[in-house]
């Protein structure tokens, strides 16, 4: 028996053959996708661009005066505060902090009635992460609800160190992210924004963080003027906030020393250039580029199905072909297909849609999807048993795993939809195309140190692993599918057959098998007979049986058949095609069935070579199963069927060299091999003729002379 590497070198060089003998059609796969994509590159050639300058924005209506307009003065935010019932927090409980708040309170009294203070801020976040918070109503209230807080790091005399903590809660409907309202990381933090984004600045305006900021600011710049002047500021006497009597020497400080108008603007832009084209079709992108893919799809489908419709599969199999070969063949196939299409869609596109992006991550977003598109593919084939029906069905099936990107692109579905609605590759694939259209328009480019970043609420890291992930996931069920679906063809697996031990490990003995063959045929035999009576009760003729004969059952040198039984459902009802067939045929001998048409000839042959599986019953061959070691008898099993196992695009030669390899005929006496059967079928001058241009009557000898090669022991 050939190797496995010998044996996909062969279906390789079979797909090879099948691919170069139709040039046009091939091309036309690797093509198609890119005249797709050169299609969106002249409509991107008619769409206009335009050059936006650096921008400063210092102008009267970018600005946002603090305590005026949409900034709240610090009066109306304690005003606010007491209205709504809630507190104003400070930390650490410290002389300092409460000196400040007596301090600020002389001007606004309010703050007296609406501030808390706390021991530290780990005391301040175990009370608002506590089920004690805001839990009392207002009057008295040891627990209520925070607005904001103010923790001191450092409380002077030279330095001051704060944070200003704010309750998200405030953020009213339309901003487009709440996590992100006290981002303080700088300007272009975000590289797809161009342009200016006031939305950040009145978020600080309209929450009162710049109002607070400026009193605080307010207080720090009073306290090191009375530092500087020699005047303690943790010794001077306050008086009460509701006295009236205030000394002068503190209201002068804090009227000279306060900033009266505080203006904000946002940070200067960069020169961009606005290129609406990403943005116009980022909603269709994924689709367009889908549809590139559809005929190398549909050809991948026609092949898988069109081999199992012709029994050419089958034939496979049954000269020796070790199982997932076939299906690895055509993998390997179209992958290199698919890196040849990815590679000529980079190269186009570099200049253009993807100027930006990292070549390679262009080439490997293009190329995992052609491998998740394949096993896709293998999966949809899995149902369909007529090519015709499986190429309309599957592209359009194949199509449809699409549209659920259509209920998923939103911004606001969750990351936990994307990522179900990407168990379709096609889905995932047109969701990691709303990361190139963002990261393109901003002159960013997607690129390995990015993708986990996300856009659009999409994650294009996640869309790659969700790709490969598919990929082995179709893989997995295509081939669980590929055994236990019905079919005219092969033997079909039950849907457990995973669970069973015999599937992971081999009997050890035959005496095993044949002792339990023996006990189902005994079981069912007497069932059976009163449903399919045989019509000649009067019993069989038969020969006798020498010694050596009786020595080639013991030691297994024969084939023994068991009460075979095989019968079809129709619509009339069941019909019994071969009725409890027992026969035994010896070694040297030749055996030929007999039969008007219907009498079960081909079914009882279909049945030993594993194209059908028996209703009941059992064959041993040289000792081995029909039920449970055909692919052992495979590779002693030469088989010339009613049709011919052809491939019309190979010659004599190829077909006799894939089927000499398949049955393990060493690769130095290959050639010879091929040349003693060409003589005997009467071949040798139509060895290098392609199967079509034969005869029907040379197509059987070729069949004959595939069945012969090898040295089959049957």
């Amino acid at each position: 028996m050939g190797s496995s590497k010998r044996q996909l070198k062969a279906m390789l060089r079979k797909n090879w053959l099948l691919k170069i003998r139709h040039p046009f059609i091939t091309a036309s796969e690797i093509l198609l996708p890119t005249i797709v994509i050169l299609l969106l590159i002249g409509v991107r050639t008619r769409v206009d661009t335009q050059i936006h300058p650096a921008q400063p924005y210092i102008r009267k209506d970018i600005f946002v005066e603090v305590g005026e307009g949409t900034s709240p003065n610090f009066q109306q935010v304690l005003e606010l505060l007491l209205a709504k019932r809630e507190y104003l927090a400070f930390a650490p409980d410290t002389e300092q902090t409460r000196q400040m708040i007596n301090l600020i309170s002389i001007k606004f009294p309010l703050l007296q009635l609406v501030s808390k203070i706390y021991k530290d801020e780990l005391d301040l976040d175990t009370y608002i992460q506590s089920d004690l918070y805001g839990t009392c109503d207002f009057s008295n209230c040891s627990n209520p609800k925070i607005n904001g807080a103010v923790v001191f790091h450092h409380q002077g005399p030279q330095l001051f160190d704060y944070s200003i903590r704010l309750n998200h809660t405030w953020a009213f409907s339309g901003f487009p992210d709440v996590t992100s309202i006290m981002d303080t990381n700088g300007p272009y933090l975000n590289d797809l924004e161009l342009g200016v984004n006031i939305i950040s600045t009145m978020q600080y305006s309209f929450s009162g963080f710049l109002t607070l900021q400026q009193v605080l600011d307010s207080f720090i710049i009073f306290a090191a003027q009375q530092t500087e002047t020699g005047i303690a500021s943790q010794n001077i006497e306050l008086t009460p906030p509701h006295s009236t009597s205030v000394t002068s020497a503190l209201r002068l400080p804090w009227t000279q020393f306060s900033p009266s108008n505080i203006r904000i603007a946002p940070f200067p832009t960069r020169e961009y250039i606005d290129d609406e084209f990403q943005s116009i079709i980022k909603s269709v992108l994924g689709l367009l580029y889908l549809l590139g893919f559809l005929y190398p799809i549909s050809r991948l489908i026609s092949y898988t199905v069109f081999e199992k419709e012709q029994k050419i599969r089958e034939g496979l199999f049954m000269m020796g072909l070790k199982d997932g070969i076939f299906h690895f063949s055509w993998f390997i196939t179209y992958a290199f297909q698919f890196a040849i299409s990815s590679g000529i869609i980079t190269i186009c596109t570099m200049d253009n849609l993807f100027k930006y992006s990292d070549k390679t991550v262009v080439f490997v977003y293009f190329f995992i999807f052609g491998l998740s598109a394949i096993m896709l593919s293998f999966l949809i084939s899995t149902f369909f048993t007529r090519a015709k029906t499986a190429v309309a069905v599957g592209t359009l099936s194949f199509l449809g795993a699409f549209f659920p990107y259509y209920t998923v692109n939103d911004e606001a579905v969750s990351m936990l939809l994307k990522v179900i609605a990407s168990f379709l590759s096609p889905t995932a694939f047109a969701l990691g195309s709303i990361n190139f259209a963002d990261y393109e328009r901003a002159h960013v480019g997607l690129r390995w140190s990015n993708i986990w970043l996300g856009s659009s609420g999409v994650n294009f890291l996640v869309c790659l692993i969700m790709m490969l992930f598919d990929t082995l996931m179709y893989c997995v069920v295509g081939l669980y599918l590929d055994k236990v679906l019905p079919s005219e063809n092969g033997v079909r697996y039950p849907w457990n057959f995973v669970f069973q031990k015999c599937f992971w490990k081999k009997r050890s003995t035959v005496e095993h098998q044949i002792s339990s063959n023996e006990v189902k045929v005994n079981d069912t035999i007497t069932k059976r007979k009163s449903i399919f009576p045989r019509k000649d009760m009067s019993g069989p003729a038969l020969e006798a049986i020498s010694l050596e004969m009786k020595q080639q059952e013991i030691d297994g040198r024969c084939i023994q058949i068991k009460d075979l039984h095989k019968v079809y459902a129709t619509k009339k009802g069941k019909c019994c095609a071969v009725n409890s067939l027992q026969l035994t045929l010896y070694e040297n001998q030749i055996l030929a069935l007999l039969g008007h048409n219907g009498a079960g000839k081909s079914t009882t042959i279909s049945m030993l070579v594993g194209l059908l599986p028996p209703s009941s019953g059992d064959a041993l061959i040289f000792g081995k199963s029909i039920l449970t070691d055909m692919k052992e008898i495979h590779k002693e099993l030469g088989v010339c069927p009613q049709h011919d196992i052809l491939f019309p695009e190979l010659t004599v030669r190829e077909h006799l060299e894939m089927f000499a390899i398949l049955k393990g005929v060493k690769e130095d006496g290959l050639e010879s091999a091929v040349t003693e059967m060409v003589d005997e079928v009467g071949l040798a001058d139509k060895l290098n003729t392609v199967v079509r241009a034969l005869s029907g009557g040379m197509k059987r000898k070729l069949s004959l002379g595939i069945a012969l090669i090898g040295n089959s022991k049957v």
